[in-house]
């Protein structure tokens, strides 16, 4: 069953970003068979849901544990990005995120995280500042 194992702990850096703080941030993935780790220090934004009145309303600062887990997950490419944009929406159901909310949400990364994508997987490495030490970006699971 997926579920979260560790409580999210972040500390702020500077206005909407977030680092991760005191421990790994632990989630078990029914789709994906190890424990997904996000480390230490791993600087996130949360959701990257447009600030337009009506859709920031319903749709922002509303699934912050899930979106650490798929922002790692874009970030290490440990997974496919369908298959990080899937574990987004089982961790949004672990939460208990309302229907109405979390399918925009997955639509909006469907639609629009290729660009997020693409720049992580861009020379093999981040963005400069984004963690202090590169994972590697190639290591998956067997199977995958």
């Amino acid at each position: 069953m997926a579920k979260f194992l560790t409580s999210l702990t972040v500390t702020e850096i500077n206005d909407g970003v977030f680092a991760v703080s005191y421990k790994p941030f632990l989630y078990q993935s029914d789709l994906y068979g190890p424990v997904i780790e996000v480390p230490i220090g791993f600087y996130t934004d949360f959701s990257s849901v447009p600030r337009l009145g009506i859709i920031y309303s319903c749709l922002g600062n509303v699934a912050h544990q899930p979106a650490v887990i798929h922002d790692w997950l874009y970030y290490a490419a440990l997974t496919t990005r369908k298959l990080a944009d899937q574990i987004l929406l089982e961790a949004m159901i672990v939460i208990d995120l309302p229907f109405w909310r979390r399918w925009p949400i997955y639509l909006g990364v469907r639609a629009g995280g290729w660009n997020a994508w693409n720049v992580h997987r861009k020379d093999g490495n981040p963005k400069a500042g984004k963690y202090k030490d590169s994972p590697n970006i190639l290591g998956k699971p067997d199977g995958l």
